[in-house]
């Protein structure tokens, strides 16, 4: 087989694989999900014009990172020193969120942590990441939602636009990678 052929059956792979039946869904009878250890409504409004503003903003998103850890511990996260926070960071709820020392949130990172995410010391999470707790079950015409803690072992790189779902586990001194992915679920 030749290189042209070896791409185009890996990209019909890619697509066979992104593309699965599901169960005939019925969302009239999804049920919202409460999510256990969440905070009530007044803080989570304060959580969302704060993340907003200096987090997510282009240009009030430039505040300088040590001020940024200071609000989200604020806000119940547990973060160590030498944080590094880039503009355009989107955080779900910081009281689900523990970061270790020496962690970088490149651009565009999005955490959407509807339980636990644990981030160990000396992380890069590159730009565009997207770290997800939460999902729901296809197989189910209720749709159910289900939700599982995210562990990131300490000395990760996580390079630019990959997906962390839920349960995952990534062992301490990886790679996450298309293609060089080493990772475990719990």
């Amino acid at each position: 087989m030749t290189n042209p052929e070896k791409l185009h059956a890996i990209e019909r792979k890619m697509q066979d694989d992104a593309v699965r039946k599901i169960a005939p869904l019925d969302l009239g009878r999804f049920r919202r999900p409460l999510i256990e250890g969440n905070r009530g409504l007044a803080w989570r409004v304060a959580w969302y014009l704060v993340n907003a503003l200096l987090f997510q903003g282009a240009i009030l998103g430039l505040i300088p990172s040590s001020m940024k850890a200071m609000i989200l511990r604020a806000f119940g996260a547990k973060v160590g020193s030498g944080f590094v926070c880039k503009p355009r960071v989107s955080i779900k709820y910081p009281w689900f969120l523990e970061i270790g020392d020496n962690v970088w949130l490149g651009e565009m990172v999005w955490i959407d942590d509807l339980c636990r995410v644990t981030i160990g010391s000396n992380v890069c999470i590159s730009q565009g990441t997207y770290i997800f707790t939460g999902n729901h079950d296809w197989t189910d015409p209720t749709f159910p939602f289900f939700c599982e803690p995210v562990v990131i072992g300490d000395g990760v790189w996580v390079t630019a636009f990959q997906r962390i779902g839920p349960g995952r586990r990534i062992e301490p001194h990886t790679l996450v990678a298309d293609n060089a992915t080493s990772e475990t679920s719990t």
